[in-house]
């Protein structure tokens, strides 16, 4: 039995999830077949190893296909995942607005009909869908609505829907069947969005993460994304590090550097 453990020290992203499980051998060809398949096809995955606090680490970009050019691509993805990655518009997204205009308002049924469309196996299907509805529900919930009123905004966007679809595409490529996630990092600050500017961590983090354990971090500044913490809450259970095999380690890389290795270390192991 193959359990994956998800140590978030420095938080959890949708792009460091999926850069974790590269980093531990999910092959990035196969998930874009895959996303392909789903109508998603106006990205390129940029896989890329970078040096993070001298440690070895898989960084993503999801490159969206005429935008002006590549640093644009790199920057604009820098503001739009990890650091704003809410279901909302924000000062830095003007760039990216144009290009998405037509992705910012994808409701939850659209999702699905994407999702079910594709050529998914059966496991990371039903994982997908399950990310994609807990989001939806704590948005609901947040904002006052039921939940296939709600619009995903950014997290409808190709990015994102790459970053969540991708990631439980790759955790059925390395047939994990057991997800435990350690300690969670409480931090603090604000982030600005289209309702205002919103405390941190982001009201939607929070409302998926009711139950979970947190730890103060003292670091200023947005540590777990609702997409993070959507993969959290439809796939993971919290616990203390499992006692198994060790199998493999990987690291995926953010997008901050508050001061600690902006990282996502992903244990796998087998019992």
């Amino acid at each position: 039995m193959k359990i994956l453990y998800w140590d978030t020290f420095a938080g959890i992203s949708g792009d460091m999830a999926l850069g974790s499980l590269i980093a531990l051998g999910a092959d990035p060809g196969i998930i874009v077949n895959q996303l392909h398949s789903m109508g998603l096809t106006e990205f390129v995955l940029d896989v890329r190893e970078r040096q993070v606090h001298g440690i070895k680490a898989t960084d993503i970009n999801v490159v969206i296909l005429g935008q002006n050019s590549e640093h644009d691509n790199h920057e604009d993805h820098d503001h739009h995942k990890h650091e704003h990655e809410h279901h909302h518009e924000h000062e830095h997204d003007h760039e990216h607005k144009h290009d998405h205009e037509h992705n910012h308002n994808r409701r939850l049924p659209d999702i699905q009909k994407m999702i079910l469309s594709g050529d998914l196996s059966e496991r990371a299907r039903k994982n997908a869908l399950k990310v994609f509805n807990v989001l939806a529900e704590a948005e609901a919930n947040i904002h006052g609505m039921t939940i296939d009123e709600v619009h995903f905004h950014e997290v409808g966007a190709v990015d994102s829907l790459v970053d969540i679809v991708g990631t439980c595409i790759a955790l059925d490529q390395l047939d994990i069947d057991s997800i435990k996630v350690s300690t969670l990092p409480w931090s603090h600050g604000f982030v600005k969005c289209a309702h205002g500017t919103l405390p941190l961590p982001a009201p939607a983090s929070l409302m998926l993460l009711k139950g979970f354990k947190f730890r103060d971090s003292g670091i200023t500044g947005e540590l777990i994304t609702p997409t993070g913490a959507a993969l959290i809450r439809a796939l993971a259970e919290q616990s203390t590090f499992p006692e198994m095999a060790l199998l493999n380690v990987g690291y995926g890389s953010g997008k901050n550097d508050y001061g600690i290795p902006s990282l996502l270390r992903a244990v796998l192991g087998d019992i």
